[in-house]
């Protein structure tokens, strides 16, 4: 890492007049993958910002612990069951929220992570899908400060109206409205509606504006699987035997959904001549939280065999069938448990196993669909069991960018076959470098590899800092100023001190661009003899995005953004910007004031000279409360005011970790 030198800092203020300025959350912009969103409940304890996670303690004094966690995933496939979205209940391995890794789809956690922790002015914050949050996208974050009550909304009863008691706030209602939000939806101004933007009374019952709403996003629920018809034993799809099968180790697997609660689907099999018995399953787990039944018809029209799922949380369906010789072909019927439930509907695969009860006990992560997000957790599957394919700089994977509006994101899931593999990607800088190049990488795992990360450019070179190892094991590498249209190489390896030598990992790099919808909040010039102090009041307790950049003549000048509670003096987050850099930093602030503070740094031996600062900022979360009245409204409302005045500077610099330059993941 570069040695950073600061300038000398003297008292100074610099007050400047704002035009009103909105903190909106980016609504309107639908989940990549639809079909495939999942949730996670991480334990307690988890960091959220500066905060722990509390859900656990904050609900197990409602109900028991399925009891509340059954009314989220009723929230979320409440809005599901009426667009083409599809919604499952995955494992959390407790990784940090926000956290370094894949938008969609990263097999540590669910897209929607529930949480809570202390805020003020508010009662839910959530985080709609933006590439500018990433991880955060999709978090629900209930206020700890407050109090629930717990309805039973089965069926859309929900509590009796002359039992709720002022201030009653009724847990599944507030979690139905920000599910919406997760999902894209904004608030609005429709008291019956649940996205109306205040907590008012219980509301367990989508509006039609509701729906319209979800369903302008997704569109309306369909049957991706299902080309014709198969609502009947005639028009069952076929569900073939491979060719060059081995039933002994192969399972045969086919997607299916219900799209309605009176949906049914049916399949045919033929079974494999010489063989006595199958398994055949219905597989919803980490899949929907579809509650299904299965039955199994044989070619005489006789069911011989039928199971329905436990529960939301076990919601699998297994029979095997004897005797094959004698069934002739099988016809599998797959339908809801309870067709007038929110669960009625979900995708599911159809598992055909011929394995031995041996095989099966001794190999259990193979019956799992696509091998299951968690099977990376458990070293019985390697994402990519290559070897020695991309080991070499010359043999580099070209990563292709994910859909992200403001930057280019590369993302990959792989594994290291072998404590001696190395794989290496290729990412090319874009033709206008307007921020840096971040890379990370994540060994994931219950037992997982040490892995080490590396960023060299097209001759083998090291470029950009040292990796830096952070407490959850994630490698960061960053590129302060890489250089337009270059190519840059990702290097994974295993630790040699690694006790794990084979595994799974998640490897991200972004080439960061400031993001459109921040809104300017403060500019100046910096020199050695002095620092730039602002005093900014937070309205509420919400994840801001800030966006500092530095422009000099000079490219080893930089600037450093410090941000100061006001009255504990405590540092809530700091981030430097070189010049003709834009450097983004997101941070969980509560309500309260704050002092910002700019200083002139150089980066090496370079002197400070002079250097001009901008930062933009927005907040990024969408928060519930119950106040009639946004201050949002008052045209006079700045929510980024701010004042500067005389400060001591001495009060700024009571202790030298204060001016601890370091980097964080990047945000």
């Amino acid at each position: 890492m570069k040695r950073v030198t600061r300038g000398r800092a003297v008292p100074a203020a610099s007050i400047q007049a704002l035009e009103d300025r909105r903190l909106l959350a980016v609504f309107g912009d639908a989940w990549s993958s639809p079909r495939d969103l999942t949730i996670s409940f991480p334990d307690d304890g988890v960091q959220i910002g500066s905060h722990q996670n509390d859900l656990n303690a904050l609900l197990d004094v409602l109900a028991d612990r399925p009891q509340w966690q059954e009314l989220a995933l009723r929230a979320y496939q409440t809005w599901a069951v009426n667009a083409d979205i599809n919604i499952g209940l995955r494992n959390d391995y407790n990784n940090a929220f926000g956290t370094p890794g894949m938008i969609v789809g990263d097999p540590r956690f669910g897209e929607f992570r529930i949480g809570a922790f202390p805020q003020e002015g508010l009662v839910a914050n959530s985080i709609p899908f933006q590439a500018v949050a990433g991880t955060y996208s999709g978090d629900l974050l209930l206020n700890s400060n407050d109090q629930f009550t717990f309805h039973d909304w089965a069926n859309d009863h929900g509590p009796d109206p002359m039992t709720i008691a002022a201030g009653d706030r009724d847990l599944f209602s507030v979690l139905l409205h920000e599910a919406g939000n997760t999902l894209g939806v904004d608030d609005n101004l429709l008291d019956w509606s649940v996205m109306f933007r205040q907590y008012t009374v219980p509301k367990g019952v989508l509006a039609a504006e509701d729906i319209d709403a979800i369903t302008a996003l997704y569109g309306q629920r369909s049957d991706p699987y299902e080309q014709i018809d198969n609502g009947s034993l005639y028009t069952a799809s076929m569900i073939p035997t491979p060719v060059g099968l081995d039933p002994q180790t192969q399972v045969i697997r086919s997607r299916g959904s219900l799209s309605t609660g009176d949906d049914v689907d049916h399949y045919k099999i033929n079974p494999i001549a010489g063989m006595d018995s199958v398994t055949v399953r219905v597989r919803a787990s980490g899949v929907s939280l579809l509650q299904s039944r299965l039955e199994v018809i044989n070619s005489f029209g006789h069911v011989v065999g039928q199971a329905s799922a436990a529960s939301v949380f076990e919601n699998d369906n297994e029979l095997t069938i004897h005797g094959l010789a004698y069934q002739g072909d099988l016809f599998l019927r797959v339908s809801a448990v309870d067709p007038s439930d929110v669960y009625a509907v979900g995708d599911y695969w159809i598992e055909v196993d011929y394995r031995s009860d041996t095989v099966r006990a001794a190999d259990p992560v193979l019956g799992a669909y696509d091998s299951g997000p968690d099977s990376l957790f458990t070293n019985f599957d390697l994402n990519d069991p290559e070897f020695g394919f991309n080991d070499e700089l010359a043999d580099a994977v070209d990563l292709v960018p994910t859909a992200t509006p403001q930057a280019m994101r590369y993302e990959v899931q792989s594994s290291v076959s072998a404590a001696s593999d190395v794989d290496y990607y290729k990412v090319t800088a874009p033709d206008l470098i307007q921020g840096r190049l971040v890379v990370h990488v994540s060994g994931v795992g219950v037992g997982r590899p040490d892995v080490r990360l590396q960023v060299v450019d097209a001759g083998g070179q090291a470029v950009g800092t040292a990796a830096k190892l952070h407490p959850d094991g994630t490698f960061t590498v960053e590129v302060a100023q890489p250089q337009a249209s270059q190519d840059y190489f990702v290097k994974v390896s295993v630790d040699p001190n690694s006790a794990v030598g084979v595994g799974n990992y998640v490897a991200v790099a972004e080439f960061e661009a400031p993001q459109t919808q921040m809104n300017d909040l403060a500019s100046g010039d910096l020199t050695s003899e002095s620092d730039k102090f602002i005093r900014w009041t937070a309205g509420k307790t919400r994840l801001y995005r800030f966006d500092l950049s530095a422009t000099s003549a000079d490219a080893d000048q930089a600037v450093r953004l410090t941000v100061y509670d006001a009255h504990t003096r405590e540092i809530k987050m700091v981030s430097v910007a070189h010049a003709g850099i834009t450097r983004g930093a997101l941070a969980w602030l509560e309500q309260g004031e704050y002092i910002l503070r700019f200083t002139a740094i150089s980066i090496g031996d370079a002197a400070v000279t002079q250097v001009s600062y901008a930062l933009a900022a927005d907040g990024i979360s969408d928060d519930q409360d119950d106040d009639w009245v946004d201050p949002a409204d008052d045209p006079y409302y700045d929510p980024y005011y701010y004042n500067s005045g005389e400060y001591d500077e001495g009060y700024y610099e009571s202790g030298s970790d204060y001016y601890y330059y370091y980097y964080d993941y990047g945000y």
